[in-house]
């Protein structure tokens, strides 16, 4: 019908993670009261929890989100002998272990993130490390690392209610300083290989709000906002790894 309202849709896919928002979008006036234009942006400007891609832990939620079921996530660690004193030569150390990492792939290309850190806990500078296991065994890993005994893993989903935001999240809880870590420092780092693997969201507008969620998810989450002038919907799940959906993609 020529009256029924037009949904603002989007979805984002990733790896097995699906994320979709469905909106009915107010829009601003110049004439809009404090409180219409309070009201409008509820819809227009939903929780950081609650987005496609919106802020940087959107961003690299999906990027993780393409490791899949192979993810493990590292914490390489130095001793006190290689203990770097400033960012720029963590930076330095670590791109010295990814070229060894390169060596042993014999340069075929691999995806990664990585994370330098050194604010919190004993504020020793540590790096933060995920990569796929079939390219890189927990043994690969650490044997390459010559800069510590110390190193951490542990799979990039802890179990089957775990998700990738919780990484992301993780990832993203420290700032630059200007002194631990320099203002310029982008906080992580995603290879361009991870990234091109990323498909664009599909937008598109619907007569319906309804956004499905398939019966054999391993686990999901819906959000809703509404009010008199607008509805803003949003869900998101993870396929179960067996999945006809995932596999056959």
């Amino acid at each position: 019908m020529l009256n029924d309202p037009i949904w603002y849709c989007v979805r984002q896919r990733a790896g097995p993670l699906v994320k979709e928002c469905r909106a009915l979008r107010p829009r601003l006036s110049a004439a809009d009261t404090l409180y219409e234009r309070t009201e409008k942006n509820k819809i227009l400007r939903p929780p950081r929890d609650s987005s496609v891609c919106r802020t940087r832990v959107d961003r690299l939620e999906l990027r993780l989100a393409l490791f899949g079921f192979e993810g493990s996530v590292y914490s390489l660690t130095f001793d006190p002998e290689h203990l770097p004193a400033t960012f720029a030569e963590v930076r330095k150390i670590w791109r010295r272990y990814l070229y060894q990492m390169r060596k042993f792939r014999n340069d075929r290309p691999f995806d990664y993130v990585y994370l330098i850190e050194g604010k919190h806990g004993d504020h020793r500078y540590h790096i933060h490390l995920v990569v796929r296991d079939s390219d890189f065994p927990p043994a690969a890993v650490r044997f390459l690392w010559k800069y510590g005994d110390d190193v951490d893993d542990e799979p990039l989903l802890r179990g089957p209610y775990d998700s990738y935001r919780r990484t992301a999240k993780y990832f993203n809880k420290e700032a630059t300083d200007g002194i631990t870590i320099p203002i310029s420092a982008r906080t992580w780092v995603a290879s361009r290989s991870l990234k091109a693997k990323l498909p664009p969201p599909e937008i598109w507008r619907d007569g319906s709000g309804c956004i499905e969620i398939p019966d054999s998810v391993r686990v999901s989450a819906r959000h809703s906002v509404e009010n008199s002038f607008g509805s803003y919907y949003y869900a998101w799940y993870i396929q179960s790894k067996n999945s006809a959906l995932y596999l056959n993609r």
